[in-house]
């Protein structure tokens, strides 16, 4: 009798194990906004958020699923009190995110979540209504977190979590002040499993572009430089890249990057320092490489460029771009970027690309 129990008890826990999960979670954040400008002290504040989140430990494709076995992934809504109601405001927030598996056990597991999204932030600076606030000069914001988490089984269809994490909110310079908002926070949650699945669905992902091959594309930007001067300036960009595959969910990439960026010979209020312009005034070409992450039909993208030719020093020579692409069927990808030079944003760039095939190379 006992050795039948315990054959059964070991059945059940192999059984539990290989079960995959869709649920939700619930999430308390607690924390606190960072000073990261000595001209921010005055908007430190201890914050509270809250997240209501899909979850899942299975995205349905069958190459996702094989090769990142225990991979969370989800998306959902975060409201945020960031301390001073007046000053500071409350942001809410969609987002999507991943969880990558760090240690996997029995009955616990830690994950690092990224996350990405969008942000309406109420109380942004105003000139009139809100000028002590220098931090972010829009209410609409990107959205970025990590954070490090830990699940403690309760039960089979229930979680605890604890965690530890960051969440930044910035505009990309699209409106000035750019500083950015930083809260560090602590998560305490709970998982609730809604179905369990002994062996999920899966479908192939359907051949979205070539395995090796080249990616052509144009983007697009639009900025301020000063708080004072509030005029926008819109930034041009193309990219001619060739991505080989590493294996069935990365890529590698490396190519030219053009920008064409007019704040280079501008002068603060001085609309005729914009007349008159060559090519060469406001030409930046860099050459850049770059890495691919890909879930289903969506890619994370991180870049390290350098300059061969800018107009000044205006920008250092080195920068980097992170960002999404989501893959349309035939190899059309569609793109968001966030550029920076070191820790200080340029801004956020949207783009439209397309891949096809270099066979026509190796066939020479």
């Amino acid at each position: 009798m006992k050795k039948s129990l315990l054959i059964a008890l070991i059945l059940l826990s192999i059984t539990a194990r290989a079960q995959r999960y869709r649920g939700f979670q619930v999430n308390v954040l607690p924390g606190f906004l960072i000073a990261h400008r000595e001209y921010m002290a005055n908007m430190e504040a201890h914050t509270y958020g809250i997240e209501l989140a899909y979850s899942s430990d299975f995205s349905g494709w069958k190459q996702m699923d094989e090769q990142y076995k225990h991979l969370r992934w989800g998306t959902g809504l975060t409201y945020f009190n960031m301390g001073n109601p007046q000053l500071n405001g409350n942001v809410y927030a969609w987002h999507i995110h991943v969880e990558a598996n760090l240690k996997k056990r029995p009955h616990h597991q830690s994950t690092l979540r990224f996350g990405s999204g969008i942000g309406y932030l109420n109380k942004p600076y105003d000139l009139t209504t809100n000028k002590k606030n220098k931090a972010i000069g829009s209410k609409l914001n990107g959205n970025m977190q990590i954070i490090y988490k830990h699940y403690f089984d309760v039960g089979p269809k229930s979680s605890l979590i604890l965690g530890l994490g960051v969440t930044h909110y910035s505009n990309g310079n699209f409106r000035r002040p750019n500083l950015g908002i930083n809260m560090l926070h602590f998560d305490f949650g709970w998982l609730q499993k809604v179905k369990l699945y002994e062996q999920p669905k899966q479908k192939l992902l359907p051949q979205l572009f070539p395995d090796n091959g080249f990616e052509l594309n144009f983007g697009y930007a639009r900025k301020q430089i000063a708080v004072a001067d509030t005029r926008f300036f819109n930034i041009y960009s193309s990219s001619l890249l060739y991505y080989f595959k590493h294996n069935a969910n990365r890529n590698w990439r490396a190519g030219v990057e053009c920008f064409f960026d007019r704040t280079y010979p501008y002068t603060l209020f001085n609309e005729a320092s914009l007349k008159n312009l060559k090519a060469k005034d406001i030409t930046e070409i860099a050459v850049k490489v770059g890495h691919e992450f890909q879930f289903g039909r969506l890619g994370i993208v991180t870049d390290l460029g350098t300059y061969l030719y800018r107009p000044n020093e205006y920008k250092k020579r080195t920068y980097f771009a992170i960002g999404f692409n989501y893959f349309f069927n035939q190899g059309i990808v569609a793109q968001t970027r966030l550029k920076s030079h070191m820790a200080v944003a340029d801004y956020f760039y949207w783009s439209g690309g397309y891949r096809f095939s270099d066979k026509f190379l190796r066939h020479q």
